[in-house]
């Protein structure tokens, strides 16, 4: 199934930074680029499903949107940032309706990722480091072209509907409306393409939501759900459980 990124796609400050071994994800795509350097191994990626193998002192830029995943292999020690499009925004109207012919490519002269994501920066020094590595990019990765396929473009459009409106009390019918699709087009989309319905998807962020709520605060359950679009305590412990394996208590008292 692919999701949409639920708490990483607007990071605090613009910018957010994590450091892995051995790192893996699942397919996802989120509005905002991401930046993955390798610092030791081989980093194995998929990015709109083109793979890419990414060495040593190389990085990979993924663009907003592109469904991408990492995949189980190599050893390795990477360096991950997600950073807003804003602080990239004239490269970001460039590239955004393209992918590059080869997103894999060697960091500017001097670029030490620890310097760089220590937070000391200036938001203006920040965007200039951007700017620096959007460049080298620019230069090296052969080009651009139109990214192709109308059902990719509808499953993002459907997935960026979710992640902004997962608090209300949306449904299929009320989403192909807003987007001036049949609802039997987008349901038979999401069937064919992902394997799964809507409401699947929508618990599935709202769920990956709640996640994010209990390990990073202290508000309560009955808040938490009611944030995450559930009107019912029972609605939200019963998915939460079908979802997790635990109850959002339990949850909570496993993953301090």
């Amino acid at each position: 199934m692919i999701r949409y990124e639920p708490h990483r796609a607007n990071p605090s400050g613009g910018i957010y930074h994590q450091w892995n071994v051995n790192l893996t994800f699942s397919p996802h795509l989120h509005d905002s680029f991401e930046l993955i350097y390798v610092r030791s191994g081989i980093l194995h990626a998929v990015v709109d499903q083109r793979a890419f193998s990414v060495h040593a002192g190389e990085m990979i830029l993924i663009f907003p949107n592109q469904i991408h995943a990492v995949l189980p292999g190599d050893e390795n020690e990477t360096y991950l940032c997600i950073f807003q499009n804003s602080l990239v925004g004239e490269f970001y109207r460039q590239v955004k309706d393209c992918e590059a012919e080869n997103p894999v490519f060697t960091p500017p002269e001097g670029w030490n990722a620890e310097d760089f994501s220590s937070c000391a920066l200036s938001r203006y020094m920040l965007k200039a480091r951007l700017y620096e590595i959007a460049g080298c990019f620019h230069g090296s990765c052969g080009g651009y072209r139109e990214r192709k396929g109308k059902a990719r473009e509808v499953l993002g459009e459907i997935l960026l509907c979710i992640a902004g409106r997962f608090s209300e009390p949306i449904t299929m019918r009320s989403i192909a409306d807003e987007l001036g699709y049949d609802h039997h087009y987008l349901s038979n989309l999401l069937q064919k393409n992902l394997n799964t319905t809507f409401r699947a998807l929508l618990n599935d962020y709202r769920i990956g939501k709640a996640k994010y709520l209990l390990d990073s605060g202290a508000d309560s359950i009955a808040n938490i759900a009611y944030e995450c679009g559930y009107d019912s305590l029972v609605s939200f412990n019963r998915n939460f459980k079908k979802l997790t394996g635990r109850t959002p208590s339990q949850y909570r008292i496993e993953f301090p």
